[in-house]
């Protein structure tokens, strides 16, 4: 009985012991907070090329050459024709008549027969709608011609004359198929090509004195009659040429 009322006192002052420390705060419980580390910074790129696209490779495209003859002179050589000091054909079916001046008004001194070859020694002068040439026979008959019309030319470069490259004659008239012919282009390139028409695809460029083989045409295209050549390497077809030029002659025994 009196160790019970020795242990009251002694819970009753360990009670108000545990309130005054709840009250304090003795026993909350502290939660540590925790530290989050600072994030970290981050390292900017380094500074180099920037990379791009490379372009698309274009592929080379391969051009077969187109043979030539012989080496290519100039293309751009002035064009033959009815000059001071050159030599011409009468090219008019019914011949030409000389006059002692340039005009159809004036005196008649003589008449040129068609393929006779005439030096032109003055001009030109136009008069009455006509051209003229003032011409030397080499047989003392000098006087002025009319040259004739584009359509109906009387008097021609004398492109077409003497001996051909390969042997026999240069003929001044019209190509025929069958023909042996010649290139008379004086100082340019001839063209050939594959189809006829200045459309056609070049295949060869021939100078003057090479020679072909007429095998096929003649051909209406763009203004000029065009003829289909063999030769040694080569095969197409070409102009005969235009008024007062000829291209293609033909060669005779």
């Amino acid at each position: 009985m009196q160790n019970r009322l020795l242990r009251r006192p002694i819970l009753i002052s360990l009670g108000m012991l545990f309130l005054a420390m709840l009250a304090c705060g003795g026993f909350q419980v502290r939660v540590t907070p925790t530290l989050t580390p600072p994030p970290t910074a981050t390292t900017p790129p380094t500074p180099g090329p920037v990379a791009t696209t490379p372009a698309p490779t274009t592929t080379a495209v391969r051009l077969t050459p187109i043979p030539t003859t012989a080496p290519s002179p100039t293309a751009t050589a002035a064009k033959p024709g009815l000059a001071v000091g050159k030599s011409a054909r009468v090219s008019a079916s019914g011949g030409v008549n000389v006059r002692e001046k340039a005009t159809t008004a004036s005196k008649l001194l003589g008449k040129l027969d068609p393929g006779v070859i005439v030096t032109i020694s003055a001009g030109p002068t136009t008069a009455d709608d006509y051209t003229w040439w003032q011409v030397d026979n080499g047989k003392g008959l000098v006087g002025w011609v009319a040259a004739g019309t584009r359509d109906d030319p009387w008097l021609q470069p004398e492109t077409g004359s003497g001996a051909a490259a390969g042997g026999g004659k240069l003929v001044n008239r019209s190509v025929r198929l069958g023909d042996r012919v010649q290139v008379t282009t004086d100082d340019r390139v001839l063209t050939v090509r594959e189809t006829a028409g200045k459309d056609g695809l070049a295949v060869a460029r021939a100078v003057p004195g090479t020679q072909f083989t007429v095998r096929g045409g003649p051909v209406r295209q763009d203004g000029y009659l065009w003829w289909q050549l063999e030769g040694e390497q080569v095969r197409g077809w070409a102009a005969e040429g235009e008024e007062g030029d000829r291209w293609l002659t033909p060669v005779e025994p």
